[in-house]
Protein backbone atom coordinates (compact mmCIF):
# COMPACT_ATOMS: atom_id res chain seq x y z
CA UNK A 1 0.00 0.00 0.00
CA UNK A 2 1.25 3.16 -0.75
CA UNK A 3 1.08 6.39 1.26
CA UNK A 4 -1.02 9.09 0.06
CA UNK A 5 0.11 12.02 -1.63
CA UNK A 6 0.29 15.16 0.69
CA UNK A 7 -1.71 18.11 -0.71
CA UNK A 8 -0.16 20.70 -2.98
CA UNK A 9 0.56 24.38 -1.23
CA UNK A 10 -1.92 26.89 -1.16
CA UNK A 11 -0.41 29.86 -3.15
CA UNK A 12 -2.83 32.78 -3.72
CA UNK A 13 -2.69 32.21 -7.44
CA UNK A 14 -4.15 28.87 -6.64
CA UNK A 15 -6.44 30.78 -4.26
CA UNK A 16 -7.78 33.20 -6.42
CA UNK A 17 -7.96 31.15 -9.65
CA UNK A 18 -9.60 28.85 -7.71
CA UNK A 19 -12.26 31.10 -6.31
CA UNK A 20 -12.47 32.77 -9.57
CA UNK A 21 -13.42 29.20 -11.14
CA UNK A 22 -16.21 29.04 -8.30
CA UNK A 23 -17.33 32.26 -9.36
CA UNK A 24 -17.84 31.76 -13.14
CA UNK A 25 -19.72 28.34 -12.40
CA UNK A 26 -22.34 30.31 -10.15
CA UNK A 27 -22.90 32.75 -12.34
CA UNK A 28 -22.96 30.40 -15.80
CA UNK A 29 -25.42 28.11 -13.28
CA UNK A 30 -27.88 31.21 -12.94
CA UNK A 31 -28.34 32.06 -16.60
CA UNK A 32 -31.32 31.42 -18.09
CA UNK A 33 -30.95 28.51 -20.28
CA UNK A 34 -32.56 28.87 -23.83
CA UNK A 35 -35.76 27.00 -24.75
CA UNK A 36 -37.30 26.63 -27.93
CA UNK A 37 -39.35 30.06 -28.93
CA UNK A 38 -42.95 29.86 -28.99
CA UNK A 39 -44.89 31.77 -31.29
CA UNK A 40 -46.48 34.25 -28.00
CA UNK A 41 -42.50 34.06 -26.66
CA UNK A 42 -39.42 35.88 -28.72
CA UNK A 43 -36.06 35.08 -27.66
CA UNK A 44 -35.98 38.76 -26.10
CA UNK A 45 -38.73 37.84 -24.04
CA UNK A 46 -36.94 34.80 -23.24
CA UNK A 47 -34.01 36.26 -21.76
CA UNK A 48 -35.63 39.42 -19.75
CA UNK A 49 -37.11 39.23 -16.49
CA UNK A 50 -40.89 38.83 -16.52
CA UNK A 51 -41.85 41.01 -13.17
CA UNK A 52 -44.56 42.85 -13.28
CA UNK A 53 -46.83 45.04 -11.09
CA UNK A 54 -50.27 44.47 -11.27
CA UNK A 55 -51.38 47.18 -13.06
CA UNK A 56 -49.29 46.22 -15.74
CA UNK A 57 -51.03 42.88 -16.16
CA UNK A 58 -54.34 44.36 -15.81
CA UNK A 59 -53.08 46.55 -18.87
CA UNK A 60 -51.96 43.01 -20.67
CA UNK A 61 -54.55 40.80 -20.23
CA UNK A 62 -56.74 43.96 -21.87
CA UNK A 63 -55.12 43.70 -24.80
CA UNK A 64 -54.60 40.35 -25.03
CA UNK A 65 -58.62 40.04 -24.09
CA UNK A 66 -59.38 42.79 -27.01
CA UNK A 67 -57.12 40.64 -29.12
CA UNK A 68 -58.73 36.80 -28.56
CA UNK A 69 -62.54 38.49 -28.57
CA UNK A 70 -61.53 39.47 -31.93
CA UNK A 71 -59.88 36.06 -33.45
CA UNK A 72 -56.42 37.50 -32.64
CA UNK A 73 -53.50 35.22 -31.24
CA UNK A 74 -52.79 36.80 -27.93
CA UNK A 75 -49.21 38.42 -27.80
CA UNK A 76 -46.53 37.45 -24.71
CA UNK A 77 -45.08 40.75 -22.97
CA UNK A 78 -41.04 41.00 -23.22
CA UNK A 79 -39.85 41.86 -19.76
CA UNK A 80 -37.50 44.70 -21.13
CA UNK A 81 -40.08 46.26 -23.08
CA UNK A 82 -41.96 46.28 -19.54
CA UNK A 83 -39.18 47.56 -18.28
CA UNK A 84 -38.52 50.45 -20.93
CA UNK A 85 -42.48 50.70 -21.26
CA UNK A 86 -42.74 51.47 -17.42
CA UNK A 87 -40.05 54.23 -17.08
CA UNK A 88 -41.87 56.35 -19.97
CA UNK A 89 -45.11 55.77 -18.04
CA UNK A 90 -43.24 57.73 -15.15
CA UNK A 91 -41.83 60.32 -17.59
CA UNK A 92 -45.51 61.15 -18.65
CA UNK A 93 -46.73 60.94 -15.07
CA UNK A 94 -43.92 63.16 -14.12
CA UNK A 95 -44.46 65.59 -16.97
CA UNK A 96 -48.19 65.19 -16.74
CA UNK A 97 -48.19 65.03 -20.57
CA UNK A 98 -48.28 62.40 -23.13
CA UNK A 99 -45.96 62.48 -25.44
CA UNK A 100 -44.58 59.25 -27.85
CA UNK A 101 -40.74 58.02 -27.16
CA UNK A 102 -38.87 58.08 -30.75
CA UNK A 103 -38.78 54.87 -32.63
CA UNK A 104 -38.37 52.28 -31.74
CA UNK A 105 -40.80 53.23 -28.86
CA UNK A 106 -37.82 51.01 -26.16
CA UNK A 107 -37.52 48.33 -28.74
CA UNK A 108 -34.88 45.95 -28.13
CA UNK A 109 -32.55 45.10 -31.42
CA UNK A 110 -33.87 42.95 -33.78
CA UNK A 111 -37.20 43.99 -34.58
CA UNK A 112 -39.04 44.77 -37.65
CA UNK A 113 -41.89 47.17 -37.14
CA UNK A 114 -42.43 48.77 -33.68
CA UNK A 115 -45.82 50.90 -32.40
CA UNK A 116 -46.64 52.35 -29.55
CA UNK A 117 -50.01 53.54 -27.99
CA UNK A 118 -49.64 56.24 -24.79
CA UNK A 119 -52.68 57.53 -22.74
CA UNK A 120 -54.06 58.92 -19.66
CA UNK A 121 -57.14 57.78 -17.72
CA UNK A 122 -58.40 61.50 -16.59
CA UNK A 123 -58.31 61.97 -12.78
CA UNK A 124 -60.57 59.07 -11.10
CA UNK A 125 -61.29 56.84 -14.46
CA UNK A 126 -60.06 53.14 -14.40
CA UNK A 127 -57.86 51.43 -16.48
CA UNK A 128 -60.58 49.80 -17.77
CA UNK A 129 -61.90 53.12 -19.31
CA UNK A 130 -58.72 54.23 -20.50
CA UNK A 131 -58.46 50.87 -22.33
CA UNK A 132 -62.31 51.44 -23.42
CA UNK A 133 -60.92 54.70 -24.76
CA UNK A 134 -57.53 53.17 -26.88
CA UNK A 135 -60.22 51.04 -28.45
CA UNK A 136 -63.09 53.64 -29.58
CA UNK A 137 -59.26 55.38 -31.38
CA UNK A 138 -58.78 53.84 -34.61
CA UNK A 139 -55.34 53.95 -34.39
CA UNK A 140 -54.73 52.78 -30.95
CA UNK A 141 -56.91 50.38 -31.70
CA UNK A 142 -55.30 49.16 -34.79
CA UNK A 143 -52.25 48.92 -33.11
CA UNK A 144 -54.02 46.63 -30.59
CA UNK A 145 -55.51 44.33 -33.26
CA UNK A 146 -52.85 44.12 -35.60
CA UNK A 147 -51.46 40.64 -36.33
CA UNK A 148 -47.70 41.56 -37.21
CA UNK A 149 -46.93 42.18 -33.27
CA UNK A 150 -45.17 39.43 -31.91
CA UNK A 151 -43.91 40.93 -28.67
CA UNK A 152 -45.70 43.69 -25.96
CA UNK A 153 -44.15 45.87 -23.39
CA UNK A 154 -46.34 47.93 -21.03
CA UNK A 155 -46.01 50.37 -18.54
CA UNK A 156 -48.82 52.03 -16.05
CA UNK A 157 -47.92 54.20 -13.93
CA UNK A 158 -50.68 56.54 -11.42
CA UNK A 159 -50.23 59.75 -9.85
CA UNK A 160 -51.28 61.42 -6.21
CA UNK A 161 -54.80 61.95 -8.01
CA UNK A 162 -55.41 58.85 -9.39
CA UNK A 163 -54.79 59.49 -13.16
CA UNK A 164 -52.77 56.21 -14.87
CA UNK A 165 -50.73 57.47 -17.66
CA UNK A 166 -50.21 53.68 -19.63
CA UNK A 167 -48.05 52.83 -22.37
CA UNK A 168 -47.86 50.16 -24.93
CA UNK A 169 -45.07 49.06 -26.93
CA UNK A 170 -45.79 46.29 -29.89
CA UNK A 171 -42.95 44.46 -31.57
CA UNK A 172 -42.76 42.05 -34.25
CA UNK A 173 -39.00 39.99 -33.86
CA UNK A 174 -40.34 37.67 -36.55
CA UNK A 175 -37.88 38.83 -39.50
Amino acid sequence: MTAPTPPLPLTPRVVVASALLAVALLITSALPTPAAATPVESTAARLTPRVMSHGQRVVADQVNRARTARDRRSIGTNGLMNSKAQNWAEHLRACQCLQHRAAPFGTPPGWCAAAENVGRSGNGNTLGELHDAFMRSSGHRANILNTRWTDLGVGVAKDRHGEYFVVHAFADFSC
